[in-house]
């Protein structure tokens, strides 16, 4: 590692101090601002009220944390321009939020999004999908807070154990005292804090090189102006396809499904604002992702043909940039600190949304359930008392996270294997009303088991090279000082240092299980998402045809969506709900009109008007 002359300087120390104060201050604002507005309605949806371009900013840096900020430039930097694609996969999920499930959500006025499965199917596989969904974001959230508290590490003398327990306490104080509000109002800080930062990398390194014709100049070199690699094999690792097309399932999920999102299109007050914040959020999003691909760039024109990684310079691949912005800032004081405040925001703001999220998905679809007469001031001290809980868990989910080798961008392309077979769940609910409560859960459990088999056993089964390779690294041209252990000088084309135990892999003579190693296993780890979320379809249709298909003639119209609202594709399913649901056709928004308070009821998930005939679990 560095030496100690490497670490922040007074100033650095100084903005990085600053920046985590005003957060911390927005939170205890709300929390003295709102201190007689104690209701988990406010505490959740800031009273549904809340601006859509706020939303949008929130929305946009929800789940652009420091894995955007750290990871992809190291996944730029091994695999090249080709990850840009996420914009289309992201734009795509953004659209399909928009036109078909925030009408949804409106119309129901669902606080726990997995509520409609609860109303739809049956309240076990409502249950059951929260329960897959909170573990899901739990293990994102660890990630999360892993990446910046590497960085913080790298770039002070704290050790990464003590980076990880502060990342995890300030994130958990401000968010469990504030709510919506501050978690809104953070994030849009954060979000701009995220922008100057990386905005800050790329200007350096345009003044450092004299423009940013010698960085591309680097990048045809060692390969990585990839955007066009239209290869159509699955296992190919990085393509427009795995990334533009199978990772769009993934953004689906995280735009149409994920409490994280669902609460803040819900924060706005009609469905038209909704929309405006589901739409506005690719602007700054797309600006953050365009960032982290030029610094990615940036960073393989500086260390081409030194990577920091085989010289020593650095123990893991996600310490890379901010070793950068220590290196190119060096002469520029309070720089380094203000890069590094930018991964801490994108983590505080993901760490804030999810904690929220998670705390009113333990309430609504756990607690409560159990508890129906539980007071108001009873909910908000489980509310806030669940969130910290749950910091704790992520804090150490972050710790053991810290003891593996992979990708970090691998690790969190593995829980797509349990997002996108909830999104099927939602998919076959909205759009395919034959599909029975039996098929429903048997789909989605089969989607996550051969979803996380496959991603999990890839770490160390997957045989064909273009799965694990990443693009060639050189350490041809540093110097003796540069190697705090012993390196080759020659090019380097894995992750990992187990370059001949892959080669020997893929020349195993054909025996039981060689053909799952160079197959199945050897999948992009950008199609796992997709991979399970077929197979909770197809087997969604075999079980939903065994037991016997619902009655569509007998389906809830104000749960189901049409594809394209036309009679063939209603399959026979009537335009309006014989129940009292009246229609404000200004905003196409469906509104109860018993529902007008904290604690209004909803129609009970279990109650036999909301199960399809023929369904019984």
């Amino acid at each position: 590692m560095e030496s100690a002359n490497s670490y922040f300087l007074p100033v650095d120390f100084v903005i990085f101090g600053g920046i985590l104060f005003i957060c911390a201050a927005i939170g205890v604002y709300f929390a003295y601002k709102d201190r007689k507005v104690q209701t988990t309605e406010n505490y959740y949806f800031g009273r549904r009220n809340v601006s859509p371009i706020s939303v949008a900013m929130s929305l946009s840096v929800s789940y652009i944390s420091a894995i955007t900020v750290i990871g992809n430039p190291v996944e730029v930097y091994l695999y090249g321009t080709v990850y840009a694609w996420t914009v289309v996969a992201n734009l795509i999920g953004f659209i399909a939020a928009s036109i078909y499930y925030i009408p949804l959500y409106h119309r129901l006025r669902i606080k726990s999004v997995y509520e409609y499965l609860g109303r739809r199917f049956h309240s076990r596989i409502r249950s059951f999908a929260s329960t897959m969904a909170m573990l899901k974001l739990t293990f994102y959230l660890g990630i999360t807070v892993y990446l910046p508290s590497l960085a913080l590490s790298a770039v002070t003398p704290l050790e990464l154990n003590w980076t990880i327990a502060l990342t995890s306490i300030f994130c958990t104080f401000y968010t469990s005292i504030g709510g919506m509000k501050a978690v809104i109002w953070t994030d849009v800080l954060q979000g701009v804090i995220m922008i100057a930062g990386m905005l800050a990398i790329f200007i350096q390194a345009i003044i450092m090189y004299g423009g940013f014709g010698p960085i591309m100049d680097a990048a045809d070199r060692g390969d990585r102006n990839n955007l066009l690699k239209l290869d159509i094999d699955p296992r190919v690792r990085s393509t427009v396809w795995t990334i533009g097309g199978a990772l769009a399932l993934n953004t689906c999920y995280l735009s149409c499904c994920s409490q994280v999102t669902t609460q803040r299109y819900l924060s706005c007050n009609s469905v038209r604002s909704s929309r405006i914040a589901a739409l506005l959020q690719w602007i700054p999003g797309t600006i953050m992702v365009l960032l982290s691909i030029a610094n990615g760039l940036v960073m393989y024109a500086y260390y081409e043909g030194c990577d920091p990684l085989l010289s020593g310079a650095i123990e893991k691949n996600d310490q890379a940039m901010p070793r950068l912005a220590l290196k190119i800032f060096q002469d520029l004081p309070g720089m380094a600190g203000m890069f590094t405040s930018a991964a801490f925001s994108g983590t505080l703001s993901t760490i804030s949304s999810g904690v929220n999220s998670l705390s009113a998905l333990a309430l609504e679809d756990f607690v409560i359930p159990c508890f129906p007469a539980m007071s108001t001031t009873r909910k908000m001290i489980f509310s806030k008392v669940l969130a910290v809980v749950f910091g704790g868990v992520i804090m150490g989910i972050a710790y053991t996270v810290s003891l593996l080798s992979s990708n970090i961008i691998q690790i969190n392309m593995i829980t797509g294997a349990v997002g996108t077979p909830i999104l099927s769940v939602f998919t076959m609910g909205m759009f395919m009303p034959w599909i029975n409560s039996w098929g429903a859960l048997s789909g989605m459990i089969s989607g996550i088991v051969c979803g996380s088999w496959v991603a999990l056993a890839s770490i160390n089964q997957a045989t064909y090279p273009a799965t694990t390779e990443s693009l060639p690294v050189s350490t041809s041209n540093c110097t003796l000082t540069n190697f705090l252990h012993n390196a080759s000088t020659t090019s380097f084309t894995g992750v990992s240092e187990d370059t001949t135990t892959l080669e020997s892999m893929s020349t195993i003579s054909d025996e039981y299980g060689s053909v799952l190693q160079y197959t199945l296993y050897s999948m992009s780890p950008f199609v796992y998402g997709t991979f399970a979320f077929f197979v909770s379809i197809i087997v969604g249709h075999i079980v939903s045809l065994v037991t016997g298909f619902n009655k569509v003639s007998e389906a809830d119209p104000d749960l189901f969506v049409p594809v394209i609202n036309c009679k063939i594709l209603r399959f026979g399913i009537p335009e309006k709900s014989s129940r009292g649901i009246a229609e404000n056709s200004k905003d196409n928004v469906f509104i109860n009109s018993c529902c007008t308070g904290d604690d209004c009821s909803q129609n009970s998930p279990d109650s036999p008007h909301n199960e399809i005939k023929g369904t019984v679990f």
